[in-house]
Protein backbone atom coordinates (compact mmCIF):
# COMPACT_ATOMS: atom_id res chain seq x y z
CA UNK A 1 0.00 0.00 0.00
CA UNK A 2 1.55 3.58 -0.59
CA UNK A 3 2.04 5.75 1.87
CA UNK A 4 2.29 9.67 0.97
CA UNK A 5 5.60 9.85 3.12
CA UNK A 6 7.25 7.68 0.47
CA UNK A 7 6.97 10.53 -1.89
CA UNK A 8 10.62 12.02 -1.17
CA UNK A 9 10.93 15.05 -3.00
CA UNK A 10 10.55 18.98 -1.48
CA UNK A 11 7.52 19.31 -4.05
CA UNK A 12 3.80 18.09 -3.87
CA UNK A 13 3.85 17.00 -7.14
CA UNK A 14 6.18 16.05 -10.35
CA UNK A 15 5.54 16.93 -13.90
CA UNK A 16 6.65 14.13 -16.38
CA UNK A 17 7.73 15.63 -19.73
CA UNK A 18 7.74 11.92 -21.22
CA UNK A 19 5.83 8.47 -20.89
CA UNK A 20 9.48 7.09 -20.18
CA UNK A 21 9.82 10.20 -16.85
CA UNK A 22 6.75 9.27 -15.60
CA UNK A 23 7.13 5.40 -15.93
CA UNK A 24 10.54 6.74 -13.72
CA UNK A 25 8.65 9.05 -11.16
CA UNK A 26 6.55 5.71 -10.70
CA UNK A 27 9.52 3.59 -9.85
CA UNK A 28 10.90 6.55 -7.59
CA UNK A 29 7.90 6.04 -5.65
CA UNK A 30 7.89 2.40 -5.29
CA UNK A 31 7.93 1.42 -1.40
CA UNK A 32 11.27 -0.49 -1.69
CA UNK A 33 12.90 2.16 -3.57
CA UNK A 34 11.36 4.74 -2.33
CA UNK A 35 12.91 3.47 1.01
CA UNK A 36 16.16 2.86 -0.30
CA UNK A 37 16.88 6.55 -1.19
CA UNK A 38 16.88 9.99 0.85
CA UNK A 39 15.31 12.61 -1.78
CA UNK A 40 14.69 13.10 -5.81
CA UNK A 41 14.07 15.79 -7.40
CA UNK A 42 12.37 16.02 -10.82
CA UNK A 43 13.90 19.30 -12.38
CA UNK A 44 11.87 21.78 -14.92
CA UNK A 45 12.97 21.28 -18.70
CA UNK A 46 14.97 24.01 -18.87
CA UNK A 47 17.21 26.31 -16.69
CA UNK A 48 16.78 24.21 -13.51
CA UNK A 49 20.55 22.85 -13.66
CA UNK A 50 21.51 24.39 -16.72
CA UNK A 51 24.79 22.58 -18.94
CA UNK A 52 25.69 24.17 -21.93
CA UNK A 53 26.70 22.48 -24.53
CA UNK A 54 28.00 22.40 -28.42
CA UNK A 55 27.21 20.67 -31.84
CA UNK A 56 27.52 20.97 -35.40
CA UNK A 57 24.12 20.66 -37.26
CA UNK A 58 24.89 19.86 -40.87
CA UNK A 59 27.78 22.88 -41.20
CA UNK A 60 26.40 24.88 -38.98
CA UNK A 61 27.72 25.28 -35.11
CA UNK A 62 25.13 25.45 -32.26
CA UNK A 63 24.96 26.09 -28.91
CA UNK A 64 22.19 25.09 -26.41
CA UNK A 65 21.86 23.78 -22.73
CA UNK A 66 19.37 20.97 -21.39
CA UNK A 67 19.10 20.55 -17.65
CA UNK A 68 19.25 16.78 -16.18
CA UNK A 69 15.69 15.29 -15.63
CA UNK A 70 16.17 13.70 -11.97
CA UNK A 71 18.25 14.51 -9.38
CA UNK A 72 18.41 11.42 -6.34
CA UNK A 73 20.24 11.50 -3.34
CA UNK A 74 21.40 8.77 -1.57
CA UNK A 75 23.97 8.91 0.96
CA UNK A 76 26.59 11.25 -0.26
CA UNK A 77 25.75 10.51 -3.72
CA UNK A 78 23.95 12.84 -5.82
CA UNK A 79 22.89 10.41 -8.98
CA UNK A 80 21.93 12.96 -11.81
CA UNK A 81 19.54 11.12 -14.43
CA UNK A 82 18.78 11.65 -18.13
CA UNK A 83 15.90 9.60 -19.08
CA UNK A 84 16.06 8.93 -22.83
CA UNK A 85 13.68 6.55 -25.10
CA UNK A 86 15.49 2.80 -25.45
CA UNK A 87 15.59 4.30 -28.97
CA UNK A 88 18.75 6.39 -28.44
CA UNK A 89 20.74 2.95 -27.53
CA UNK A 90 20.68 1.74 -31.26
CA UNK A 91 20.53 5.23 -32.82
CA UNK A 92 21.58 7.89 -30.54
CA UNK A 93 21.40 11.48 -31.66
CA UNK A 94 23.93 13.90 -32.22
CA UNK A 95 22.73 16.68 -29.99
CA UNK A 96 21.99 14.07 -27.38
CA UNK A 97 25.49 12.70 -27.68
CA UNK A 98 27.39 16.23 -26.96
CA UNK A 99 24.93 16.71 -23.83
CA UNK A 100 26.19 13.34 -22.63
CA UNK A 101 30.06 14.45 -23.26
CA UNK A 102 29.35 17.80 -22.13
CA UNK A 103 27.50 16.95 -19.01
CA UNK A 104 30.04 13.97 -18.42
CA UNK A 105 33.56 16.23 -18.52
CA UNK A 106 30.65 18.77 -16.22
CA UNK A 107 30.47 16.46 -13.10
CA UNK A 108 34.37 14.95 -13.63
CA UNK A 109 34.85 18.37 -13.10
CA UNK A 110 32.58 18.77 -10.00
CA UNK A 111 33.58 15.90 -8.34
CA UNK A 112 37.34 16.69 -8.80
CA UNK A 113 36.68 20.03 -6.95
CA UNK A 114 34.95 18.28 -3.92
CA UNK A 115 37.52 16.17 -3.47
CA UNK A 116 40.10 18.74 -3.36
CA UNK A 117 37.75 20.67 -1.24
CA UNK A 118 37.67 17.26 1.05
CA UNK A 119 33.71 17.56 0.57
CA UNK A 120 32.49 13.96 0.16
CA UNK A 121 29.79 14.66 -2.03
CA UNK A 122 29.97 13.04 -4.83
CA UNK A 123 27.83 13.30 -8.31
CA UNK A 124 27.15 10.25 -10.53
CA UNK A 125 25.97 11.16 -14.12
CA UNK A 126 23.79 8.22 -15.85
CA UNK A 127 21.23 7.91 -18.71
CA UNK A 128 18.66 6.21 -18.76
CA UNK A 129 16.37 4.33 -20.98
CA UNK A 130 13.23 2.34 -19.71
CA UNK A 131 15.14 -1.15 -20.10
CA UNK A 132 17.61 0.29 -17.27
CA UNK A 133 15.47 0.97 -15.13
CA UNK A 134 15.44 -2.05 -13.26
CA UNK A 135 19.14 -2.71 -12.78
CA UNK A 136 19.79 0.95 -11.58
CA UNK A 137 16.95 0.45 -9.18
CA UNK A 138 17.84 -2.94 -7.99
CA UNK A 139 21.68 -1.59 -7.25
CA UNK A 140 20.61 1.53 -5.61
CA UNK A 141 18.34 -0.95 -3.17
CA UNK A 142 21.25 -3.28 -2.68
CA UNK A 143 23.41 0.40 -2.17
CA UNK A 144 25.33 -0.90 -5.33
CA UNK A 145 24.42 1.68 -7.78
CA UNK A 146 27.93 4.09 -7.36
CA UNK A 147 29.47 3.31 -10.71
CA UNK A 148 26.41 2.10 -12.41
CA UNK A 149 26.73 2.36 -16.28
CA UNK A 150 23.53 1.61 -18.23
CA UNK A 151 23.09 0.46 -21.33
CA UNK A 152 22.56 4.10 -23.26
CA UNK A 153 25.77 5.47 -21.00
CA UNK A 154 28.18 2.86 -22.67
CA UNK A 155 26.74 3.01 -25.81
CA UNK A 156 27.11 7.07 -25.71
CA UNK A 157 30.79 6.42 -24.12
CA UNK A 158 31.76 4.01 -26.71
CA UNK A 159 30.24 6.32 -29.81
CA UNK A 160 31.68 9.51 -28.49
CA UNK A 161 35.22 7.35 -27.97
CA UNK A 162 34.94 6.12 -32.04
CA UNK A 163 34.15 10.06 -32.86
CA UNK A 164 37.09 11.14 -31.14
CA UNK A 165 39.73 9.19 -32.99
CA UNK A 166 41.87 9.08 -29.53
CA UNK A 167 39.54 6.88 -27.44
CA UNK A 168 38.33 9.93 -25.10
CA UNK A 169 35.32 11.91 -25.20
CA UNK A 170 36.14 15.79 -25.85
CA UNK A 171 36.43 17.28 -22.31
Amino acid sequence: MANTHDFKTPCNFAIANASNERKFIRELCKRENASALDAWLKSVPQRYYAIEFAWKKGEHPKRGEFSPDFFIKKGDVIYVVEIKDDAEVTDPSPDNLKKFDYAQAHFDRLNQWLNKAKIPTRYQHNWLSPRSYNPFFQLLREDKAQGFRSELDVVLRAVLMVASGNGKGKK
